[in-house]
């Protein structure tokens, strides 16, 4: 069974990758505005550093709260608007996908690992 990475590696990938992503999107700002559909996929790729902000801020703190889910959307959604103006309104849209996403894989993974604390200590915790 392969290892987990480090929080360490982790907020170094996707700070990487927060920043390639931030590239692309200001590199293919003209396909980005040149159709409706290119303006919608504009708004997904702006979601995907705030998928990647809300990893680099998890694996810091280990725990992301309100404040920091708010404040990295209204980031995406301006990074998003210095393409298209729809592209902010969406990129919100599919952070809030992002959001719901994150939280099923966090709640599937805790759930988890409360199994198998209640099997390895034989107790239920209440």
């Amino acid at each position: 069974m392969a290892s987990q990475p480090t929080e360490g590696s982790t907020a170094l990938i996707s700070l990487i990758l927060w920043v390639i992503v931030f590239a692309l999107l200001n590199i293919g700002s003209v396909f980005f505005k040149s159709s409706e559909a290119a303006t919608i996929l504009g708004g997904f790729v702006g979601s995907l550093l705030f998928f990647l902000q809300i990893t680099f801020i998890g694996a810091i703190k280990r725990d992301v709260k309100t404040v920091e889910t708010i404040i990295s959307v209204i980031i995406t959604a301006m990074i998003s608007s210095t393409i298209h103006r729809v592209s902010g309104t969406t990129s919100i849209i599919f952070s809030i996908g992002w959001i719901f996403y994150l939280n099923h894989v966090s709640n599937k993974i805790y759930s988890r690992l409360e199994e198998t604390n209640t099997v390895s200590t034989g107790k239920k915790r209440k």
